[in-house]
């Protein structure tokens, strides 16, 4: 106490440097690890309701016309992919949407709460070791490979709320669904047969292997879904 440094300081600093350095370390954790409030969760709900709703409009008026969007039997057509595949109208609109949805999220987000986000994380939980995050490298490695092996067992939700810059502190989950035609509800994709994770669906693994929190459906019409 008789240092003539900590006497001679004023404010935050006059009370012990040392100290002064542990509040700083502290609050440094503290943002590190920071988890969003309840009212930013709100918030993030409604950047990704805007999200959606903009996606769905955008696509249907390139489509069907300003105001307009499908019908139930536009939806059933058959269409043929750019790989030569064949897809429902509804599928290929969905996937068009997304693309749309993901990018407006993407930027709408980074402004709101940069670091506390992710788009389209690739997760692995694996038994009796927990879970673990693949990066985009390693996975356009694997599929460069031929290694399409290494993703079965993976998930991939659109959208996940974490602790700061740290995306396996999950805080809430969602994904973008665009029901063809527009009055269908949203639903969760269900696993097929041969999938390891048969007869759940997307919404049952999520909150299995992500932390718990309840998983949500952003959708146009239908809001934020949580069967």
């Amino acid at each position: 106490m008789r240092t003539p440094a900590c006497y001679a300081a004023t404010g935050e600093d006059a009370i012990l440097p040392w100290l002064s350095r542990a509040a700083s370390a502290a609050r440094t954790t503290a943002a590190v690890m920071r988890l969003l409030e309840a009212a930013d969760i709100e918030r993030v709900e409604a950047i990704l309701m805007e999200c959606a709703s903009e996606a769905n409009g955008q696509i249907n008026e390139q489509r069907y016309g300003k105001g307009r969007w499908p019908t139930a039997e536009q939806c059933r057509e058959k269409v043929t992919t750019p790989q030569g595949k064949t897809e429902t109208r509804a599928e290929e609109l969905g996937r068009v949407k997304h693309e749309v949805a993901l990018e407006c999220a993407r930027q709408k987000l980074e402004d709101a709460f940069p670091g506390n986000y992710s788009i389209e994380p690739r997760y692995f939980p694996e038994p009796g070791k927990g879970l673990r995050l693949i990066s985009p490298a390693q996975v356009a490695e694997w599929l460069q490979d031929g290694l399409f092996h290494l993703l079965v067992g993976t998930l991939v939700p659109d959208v996940v709320i974490h602790a700061t810059n740290e995306p396996l502190k999950v805080q809430a989950v969602y994904d973008f669904k665009f029901p063809c035609p527009l009055s269908n509800p949203p639903e969760w994709s269900s696993y097929r047969r041969s999938h390891p994770y048969y007869p759940k669906h997307q919404g049952n693994m999520y909150k299995g292997a992500l932390g718990g929190a309840e998983p949500a459906m952003v959708a146009p019409q239908h809001g934020i879904h949580r069967p």
